[in-house]
């Protein structure tokens, strides 16, 4: 019988940086909610980013790593409010609906509260989305406001921001 491929969550390496573009660039092609500004960052350049953002305690980079293949990732980055972060979580489609994405909220989560300053974490999600309502309000977070926002492909669409506790 063949063993299920472990995953490992783990914070971003200054070396992972080449892998991490890569996903960033399959991401962009499989879903119109995931935002990216990669477009324009060379490897040295992200690799330099990863290496400030894993000294921070205001902003993470957590890996979902499956048979040495990245599959999704989670970031924790600042808001104009010193006591908010926001939380972008993305996996590849192929792995969808695998409980990926749950663990990488999660993993964030406990670093958020356990090695940040941050009180609460806020998010953005699609309504239409309705797998990842869902999974943020098994989770523990609430709407705070209903908004609208624009795909990646220029669509209009409802959205809801919101927020944990997480201290």
């Amino acid at each position: 019988m063949a063993k299920e491929p472990e995953l490992v969550i783990r914070k971003a390496v200054a070396t992972d940086a080449e892998a991490v573009l890569n996903l960033l660039t399959m991401l962009k092609t499989e879903s119109t909610t995931f935002e990216d500004s990669s477009d324009d960052v060379d490897s040295a350049t992200e690799s330099e980013q990863i290496k400030q953002i894993s000294m921070s305690t205001q902003q993470v980079i957590l890996l979902a790593v499956r048979d040495d293949e990245l599959v999704g990732l989670v970031t924790i980055l600042p808001t104009a409010d010193s006591s908010t972060g926001e939380i972008g979580v993305a996996v590849l489609k192929q792995y969808w609906h695998h409980g990926i994405g749950r663990e990488l909220m999660l993993t964030a989560l406990d670093w958020a509260a356990l090695s940040s300053s941050f009180q609460v974490i806020s998010l953005t999600v699609q309504l239409r989305n309705k797998h990842a309502v869902k999974l943020y309000e098994d989770i523990g977070f609430q709407t705070v406001k209903t908004t609208q926002v624009t795909t990646s492909t220029g669509e209009v669409v409802e959205a809801s921001e919101m927020q944990l506790a997480v201290k």
